[in-house]
């Protein structure tokens, strides 16, 4: 997850384009630090690998603590895909000889499928993008979190948002940010201000928070996150400062996941036609019908009809149009041209219209 903020923040400074929903890889692979290479280790490794796979893609542990779940969980090597030993080297070791890590690969339609058949929702790869405007306060002395002033606590923020495959942004807090911005605005939620530097990142979500350490009282959090027209606030204690930001980033996923992943009451088993214009080439109608036959609101996609520059493709849909078209409005493949129209030609159909723009989406 970190390498996808440092991208996605490289892109926007060297283009100067906003930022944009994130295509999360990796949400089926774990890879863990193990001992060696005994059957015990690797079963082990499995379980808590299977654990973290089932947070990342329901975006919460709600699953992991019903009854339906335990049998999964102790029999985890059955939804592994695949998997091996990969010998890292550790950074700055004098005398470094490597670690051992297990790469573990989950089948994703088997922990899809489990997930769907026991009403949990399934969060899929398209997913919206998180700008972390964060005050950090520790016994009186507070600071914006930025990479230069709290190194320690993008760390932490980082590992927290990558178990839960949420993809986040921070502020730069360079003389630009700052001309707009300064530490009292975001304690006192002066949000005129804190929205005018966040345009410069165009997020899908505002998150701001502030993370509280007294010496003799422990660590509170104090979050709230605005999206889509809507507001959630939440506050927290902690015992730690490790655990104050992972029980932040916890609840923002449950609340993002809540908002964006599909789930299985909301299953329609509809078709639709799904046009696209501006294709140059087969290679283009092959990356479209691949994109959209990964979306988790689709079933499957096939080539309906082949025009002059305009392919029209069917989809037969898990959920809602209205799921489809967000997923494809967080990405960077598609853009939609107008509104949904209704084919009189037969039986009535829903036809969507959109051009492809592929932006490294697919």
């Amino acid at each position: 997850m970190k390498s996808i903020r440092v991208s996605v923040l490289l892109i926007l400074l060297c283009l100067g384009l906003p930022a944009a929903a994130v295509t999360v890889d990796d949400l089926y692979t774990v890879e863990l630090p193990i001992a060696d290479q005994t059957t015990s280790l690797r079963l082990d490794a499995f379980r808590e690998a299977f654990r973290q796979v089932v947070v990342k893609v329901s975006g919460s542990d709600d699953a992991l603590r019903s009854p339906a779940f335990e049998r999964p969980i102790e029999g985890a090597a059955r939804y592994v895909k695949q998997f091996r030993y990969v010998n890292r080297t550790l950074p700055d070791a004098e005398f470094d000889s490597g670690r051992l890590y297990l790469r573990i690969d989950f089948d994703q339609q088997l922990i899809e499928s489990l997930l769907r058949d026991n009403n949990f929702p399934v969060w899929g790869r398209e997913r919206p993008s998180s700008l972390l405007v964060v005050a950090y306060d520790v016994n009186e002395r507070i600071r914006m979190v930025s990479e230069d002033a709290t190194p320690d606590m993008i760390e932490l923020l980082d590992q927290a948002a990558e178990r839960h495959a949420v993809p986040v942004l921070f502020p730069l807090m360079d003389l630009q940010d700052l001309a707009l911005v300064r530490i009292g605005d975001i304690v006192s939620r002066q949000y005129d201000n804190i929205y005018t530097m966040a345009a410069r990142y165009a997020p899908d979500a505002l998150v701001v928070g502030q993370i509280v350490g007294r010496s003799g009282e422990g660590w509170r959090g104090d979050w709230e996150v605005r999206f889509a027209e809507q507001i959630f606030k939440w506050t927290h204690k902690a015992s730690s400062k490790k655990d104050a930001v992972d029980q932040g980033i916890r609840h923002l996923a449950r609340i993002l996941a809540l908002e964006y992943a599909l789930e299985d009451h909301r299953r329609v088993d509809q078709s639709l036609l799904l046009s696209v214009s501006n294709l140059d080439g087969i290679a283009d109608l092959v990356a479209v019908q691949r994109y959209l036959a990964k979306l988790t609101a689709v079933e499957s996609a096939r080539v309906a009809t082949i025009g002059r520059g305009v392919v029209t493709y069917r989809l037969e849909l898990r959920n809602a149009p209205e799921d489809l078209q967000r997923l494809i409005e967080f990405g960077e493949v598609l853009e939609q041209e107008n509104f949904p129209q209704v084919s009189t030609q037969g039986e009535s159909q829903v036809i969507l219209n959109y051009s492809y723009i592929d932006r490294g989406g697919g």
